[in-house]
């Protein structure tokens, strides 16, 4: 590119000599740079201080740029775009508690590694803590939670404003995606006038960060594999990754390896235990002699409690696989980091090591599995009306170009007994929280032609209703409500069932009407609370022709009945 420069050798970035320079150059300069820099799109949540942003955004980007009005929906929404695209994508707030609005979304984003670029108008340092309307401490807001934070200057007065700014916006973008991917925070502290018309855009110049290109596989990790006779490879939460997929299928044909992976790790292939939950409730005694003498572990959190509190018994060699070389013992038991793109990883370990027959490690998974599926198959062949049900009947219907969004706390526990193996899965387990899982599958759905269908929890619904509230909601989007009247999850754990008040403080039963919050924002809604009408009522709201909610109501009496006798049963089964 070519540049201006001052007679002092600066980069002049498009100030002519003798020219003035408008105080929020830096403002257009910021926007035309992350264009250039490759996002396409941005989610802005109305504002007055922020309206230099919106104005040069909007001048860049036009029709993708999104307006969500609720900043922790808009939040959300962000990330749901960036995990689906797996591109970094700007969200842009004003001031004061509007930005702290989005510390939610960041902090998902963090924990799960989704590129979010967080831009926040602010006042001026001047006015902080002086009594002004919507001043607070925004500098290094979403704190540990954030990759990295920066601000840029209050005004342009010189060229060197500008080569800071483009300098920040750089490092910006590239460390969103640099290692491990995640959010980054940029301030802009902007003064008045608002209003006044910018420039269309300003030069920018672009700085890359260059990444090592291949990934070698030293000696030692080469030979631990040869020697160990018994691997275990874990699938944490990932989005899909089509070259992960076929290399961790190729590790199956040897026999002294199994790979796990729940739902949210989205591997999928004939010898990958997809339902791994099932079969940690197989007899202790059964477990110990299938120990493995290495663990290889990578991605984000694993849902199950059964497979971490196993793991954490075993004494072997654990391997972590990390962009950013993170050291992630989830286990207890963490022997090395190793930090390279995993994909890339295992790749590179196939291609240096031999696959081995004639173990029986493998099989014997295989065969805990298949007794496992025939198990959970027999178990709810005739249960009665409930989530356990409904979740099953959730899982046969989506066809496989369908993508589900799985909704924390119960729902996602059931889902994970009934894997559909061709399905795209996500979820929000990076801090595993409910609110905001409606906007976060309201943005995977914004990014993609197939149909999203996000199963929740009455509470998830009701606490991120203001998702609904999106002129960009697109008809690909389809919820489901389990109603079950509160948290149902707690009337199935351990502990919360008998502690004093568990209706009002644990379950949280509320008399919201779904129907009515349903037809509020206009999407269509479909009802149902027993088996019968379940195949009429999935089908019609399947088939709207818009962004639709069915609510299935169940009981939360049954439910705690059916789960508890069901995971009774199965352990008697393994017997």
């Amino acid at each position: 590119m070519e540049r201006n420069r001052t007679e002092s050798g600066n980069l002049n970035f498009g100030v002519k000599k003798g020219g003035r320079m408008n105080a929020k150059s830096h403002i257009p300069l910021m926007a035309s740079l992350l264009k250039a820099k490759g996002v396409k799109h941005v989610v802005i949540a109305p504002g007055s201080r922020n309206a230099p942003l919106i104005q040069s955004f909007f001048k860049e980007f036009g029709d993708k740029c999104l307006s969500i009005v609720d900043e922790r929906s808009a939040g959300y929404f962000a990330l749901g775009i960036a995990l689906k695209s797996q591109t970094p994508v700007v969200v842009i707030t004003t001031s004061g508690t509007a930005a702290l609005n989005l510390a939610p979304a960041i902090a998902e984003a963090f924990y799960q590694g989704v590129p979010l670029i967080t831009i926040t108008a602010d006042r001026p340092a001047e006015w902080i803590g002086q009594q002004d309307n919507q001043v607070i401490h925004q500098q290094n807001i979403f704190g540990n939670n954030c990759k990295a934070s920066f601000e840029l200057p209050v005004e342009c007065t010189c060229p060197e404003d500008l080569w800071l700014s483009n300098r920040i916006v750089n490092e910006a973008y590239n460390k969103t995606i640099a290692g491990k991917s995640g959010p980054v925070h940029i301030n802009v502290p902007l003064r008045e006038p608002l209003y006044d018309e910018l420039p269309v855009s300003t030069e920018h110049s672009i700085i890359e960060t260059i990444a090592p290109a291949a990934i070698e596989i030293n000696e030692e990790l080469v030979t631990t594999w040869k020697k160990a006779k018994r691997i275990l490879i874990v699938c944490g939460q990932q989005s899909r990754d089509q070259n992960l997929n076929v290399v961790l299928n190729q590790f199956t044909k040897d026999s002294r390896v199994v790979v796990l992976s729940e739902s949210t790790g989205n591997v999928r292939g004939e010898n990958i235990l997809h339902n791994p939950d099932l079969l940690f409730q197989h007899s202790e005694k059964e477990l110990i002699n299938l120990k493995p003498e290495l663990v290889v572990y990578y991605g984000g959190q694993v849902v199950s409690k059964r497979i971490k509190t196993y793991l954490r018994t075993v004494l072997c060699e654990f391997w972590y696989v990390s962009p950013g070389g993170l050291y992630v013992d989830t286990f207890k038991r963490l022997s090395k980091v190793i930090q390279a793109d995993v994909a890339g990883f295992f790749t590179s370990l196939y291609k240096k090591v031999e696959s081995v027959n004639g173990s029986d490690y493998s099989q014997r998974w295989q065969l805990l599995y298949a007794k496992a599926l025939e198990a959970i198959g027999f178990q709810t062949k005739n249960v009665e009306f409930s989530d356990l049900w409904v979740t099953k009947q959730i899982a046969n219907k989506l066809q496989p170009e369908a993508i589900l969004f799985a909704g924390n706390s119960s729902m996602i526990r059931y889902l994970q007994f009934f894997q559909n193996n061709s399905l795209e899965v996500f979820a929000n387990r990076g801090t595993s929280g409910i609110d905001g899982c409606v906007s976060t599958a309201a943005g995977i759905a914004k990014v993609t032609d197939k149909k999203v269908f996000a199963v929740v929890g009455d509470l998830s619904f009701v606490y991120d209703s203001n998702g609904l509230w999106n002129k960009s909601l697109s008809a690909n989007l389809k919820i489901i409500v389990v109603n079950n009247k509160g948290g149902g999850i707690f009337s199935m754990i351990p502990g919360p069932a008998q502690q004093m008040g568990f209706e009002e403080f644990f379950q949280a039963h509320h008399p919201v009407s779904i129907k009515k919050i349903t037809e509020a924002f206009n999407l269509d809604y479909t009802f149902c609370s027993d088996a019968e009408s379940f195949e009429k009522s999935f089908l019609a709201f399947s088939a709207s022709k818009k962004a639709a909610v069915l609510e299935i109501e169940t009981l939360s009496d049954i439910n705690t009945r059916v789960f508890t006798n069901f995971v009774k049963n199965l352990k008697n089964e393994y017997k």
